[in-house]
């Protein structure tokens, strides 16, 4: 007979700095993790058959993570600044997924666009091992937290461990949750901390009562930008927001190509980093006295993800005159239970809910978001925190020039050209 279970939290992090220097090494080396003789690792011990991965694409996950930032973004309120990480939403999600089973699955594989589960998994497996730069590149790391001496369900290790390992890369420990909750508490901290190079130092305060499993999703992102600014042609400038005008510290670059689209209402440019794929895109009224909300608000997802991807194919011209704003934002997604089954998943925060590759007569209680975000001259740095708190039931060149001057709200993204996956999406209104 299985022990009762009381609560399992599961918590995804993803953290993304653009430093001066850095390594691979602090984001994939278990060798760095600080992890203390209270916590046993298992991972060795999970058995994992090998596989010949054959991905040719990441159609499907480009095109649900995609998706699914859209609709986030669509119910996200219009007259704040938000920012969000839908690759780590969905990363979160899709390893709950890994336990879930009956309608629970087939609604969370629904609101991830999940169409071919093994497809699905693989194109992850592929884009946590992919190989890039040494100036701009994404790692990703995961790892299972589970409670001595919980009975999970018999066959843990082939249908939710395994796959976990194999299709995750997941990490599995043990520790005594209830016991040395202090020490859990700083080993999960630790790992998370060393994942994300200290970008997030820290998600835990305490264990949540009853809480018997916790699973950890870290990214860590780092690069620079491949046309930079520089100090010396940064200073200060009104930026006009939503709300009121405000001072803030612009970054100017002058007379450099790149990808700009116009198509009559918003216009917008590609800024790439160093070394891959990474880049960002900026979206902003064509017009001097037009609202970006109004605009972008109005396209369907589609027609979003249509504009984005135009500046795939966008001009390039000469930007006679570029200006960005330096800025510091940080937000939280409350209410995000409200969202997720607005999206339709349903069940797995009812009674109904089928978790039983991990246990029975468990349900998500609550999911939460959060990141923050800095822009200045040498780039990005992003940081998001994804937490499930799961409980017991009951474009060529022309010769025209332009200006980009951000001095009012705007929209963005950071994309992954290779994939053409949306990692982070924001939008500022006011500073």
């Amino acid at each position: 007979m299985r022990k009762k279970i009381t609560a399992l939290l599961l918590s995804a992090c993803m953290c993304a700095g653009l430093a001066a220097c850095g390594t691979h090494t602090p984001a994939t080396d278990p060798e760095h993790t600080r992890i203390d003789s209270s916590v046993t690792s298992l991972t060795d011990k999970v058995s994992v058959t090998p596989d010949q991965t054959d991905v040719t694409s990441f159609d499907q996950l480009r095109n649900g993570i995609n998706e699914f930032s859209m609709n986030m973004y669509s119910a996200l309120p219009s007259d704040q600044n938000i920012f969000y990480s839908p690759y780590s939403m969905a990363s979160a999600l899709s390893m709950l997924d890994v336990g879930a089973m009956g309608t629970t699955k087939e609604e969370l594989e629904n609101a991830l666009g999940i169409t071919d589960l093994d497809e699905w998994n693989n194109e992850m497996k592929v884009y946590l091992s992919k190989d890039w730069s040494q100036n701009t590149f994404v790692n990703t790391a995961n790892s299972i937290w589970m409670n001595k001496g919980t009975t999970w369900a018999d066959n843990i290790d082939t249908d939710f461990l395994s796959p976990a390992k194999n299709y995750y890369s997941g990490e599995v420990y043990e520790a005594d949750f209830d016991g040395q909750a202090d020490k859990v508490v700083k080993n999960v901290n630790n790992w998370v901390s060393d994942n994300t190079n200290k970008m997030i130092p820290e998600i835990l305060n305490e264990i949540p009562g009853g809480t018997v499993m916790m699973l950890i999703n870290a990214v860590y992102f780092e690069g620079k930008w491949d046309t930079p600014f520089t100090e010396d042609n940064t200073f200060q400038g009104k930026f006009y927001g939503t709300d009121k005008e405000s001072v803030v510290d612009m970054m100017h670059l002058y007379g450099e190509h790149f990808s700009y689209i116009d198509n009559g209402e918003i216009k917008g440019i590609t800024l790439p980093y160093d070394g891959d794929s990474i880049v960002m895109k900026v979206f902003m009224p064509t017009d001097a006295n037009g609202d970006i909300n109004k605009l972008f608000d109005k396209l369907s997802s589609q027609e979003k993800l249509d504009l984005i991807d135009s500046l795939d194919n966008g001009n390039n011209v000469e930007i006679d005159a570029l200006q960005l704003p330096k800025f510091t934002d940080e937000q939280s997604v409350d209410g995000l239970d409200g969202i997720l089954q607005s999206m339709g998943i349903r069940s797995a925060y009812s009674d109904s809910a089928d978790f039983s590759k991990i246990a029975d007569g468990i349900a998500v209680s609550s999911v939460n978001h959060r990141a923050k975000g800095f822009l200045d001259e040498s780039g990005p740095k992003a940081a998001a925190e994804t937490d499930i708190m799961i409980k017991e039931t009951a474009m060529m060149p022309t010769e025209e020039t332009y200006n980009f001057i951000v001095d009012k709200p705007f929209v963005y993204v950071i994309e992954d050209q290779s994939t053409g996956m949306i990692l982070f999406m924001g939008r500022v209104n006011s500073l």
